[in-house]
């Protein structure tokens, strides 16, 4: 018995009509009347009592009616699970935190959508701390982060190439022609940075703190745009990222002597599996991430 013998069946239950049952289902009233036949012979049941032209439902059909019923109820909800799960594959759920974010973005929002119109990017710009949290209760699908030494056993990082941290100052300011800058000299200087839910602030601070030395920093900020217009208005230094720099007119990079590097990771959870598109995310995220030219 096929599925579509028993979804003829019950719309000749319905109708106990052949006719309107064949209109129903835009089929030839010999092919329904086939296909009964067929069904009855099939089951070894008699299906129908037939008086002339008009058909009742005997109490066998009745009684299989109602079990057919009932499982292509289940199997219609089956098909339609499968069909939100194809749909929810073609949505793609990512955690890049800002300095992440202020490169990738751009691309993911025109050339990736260009490139892939039918995956919908579902993005959130948590702090790097955050975006793990995010991966390990799979509320995203993948994260880009700044990683540290933090890794957990849960969690899948595909590593990125590895950027300088650097002391940034703008265009006029007396140390931009300056070629590096060391630990020592950054902290003798008021500087801002991003708060300590950033991984390039704990490097920075766990840097200083080995080599004995207390940063003074004047501003703790959440936000990278904040940090970018204290440096447009040549009020503070910053420490930042290199990537979160990148085509930022007017911003003098200086690597620092002690060579202070990030190193990106996109993160997934172990033990899941990734569906095409996500690996299609993923594939060109990595693809910009380690093509962007180091600054050094």
């Amino acid at each position: 018995m096929t599925l579509l013998q028993m979804r003829y069946f019950l719309a000749v239950c319905r109708y106990q009509n052949i006719t309107h049952a064949a209109g129903e289902l835009h089929i030839a009233q010999s092919t329904l009347s086939q296909s009964m036949q067929a069904l009855e012979d099939e089951t070894g049941l008699n299906l129908f009592l037939r008086t002339g032209r008009t058909i009742m439902i005997s109490q066998a059909g009745q009684q299989l009616a109602q079990k057919l019923a009932r499982l292509l109820q289940q199997v219609d909800q089956v098909e339609s699970e499968i069909h939100d799960m194809a749909l929810r594959h073609s949505k793609v759920r990512i955690a890049i935190p800002q300095q992440q974010a202020s490169y990738l973005m751009p691309y993911l929002l025109s050339e990736f959508h260009q490139q892939h119109p039918e995956i919908q990017l579902d993005i959130t710009e948590p702090y790097g701390l955050e975006a793990v949290r995010l991966v390990h209760d799979e509320k995203v699908d993948l994260a880009v982060i700044n990683s540290d030494d933090s890794n957990q056993p849960d969690i899948h990082y595909r590593r990125l190439a590895s950027r300088p941290i650097g002391f940034v100052v703008w265009e006029d300011h007396p140390l931009a022609s300056r070629t590096s800058i060391t630990l020592e000299e950054a902290a003798s200087m008021p500087v801002a940075m991003l708060s300590e839910e950033f991984y390039v602030t704990r490097v920075v601070l766990r840097a200083m703190h080995q080599h004995d030395l207390t940063p003074k920093v004047r501003y703790f900020s959440p936000h990278l745009s904040t940090l970018y217009s204290l440096l447009r208005h040549h009020t503070l230094p910053a420490i930042l990222f290199e990537r979160s720099l990148v085509e930022m007119p007017g911003l003098v990079t200086i690597p620092f002597a002690e060579g202070l590097r990030l190193t990106g990771a996109i993160l997934t959870k172990k033990n899941r599996q990734s569906s095409k598109d996500q690996r299609l995310v993923m594939k060109f995220i990595f693809e910009k991430l380690s093509a962007i030219p180091s600054q050094e």
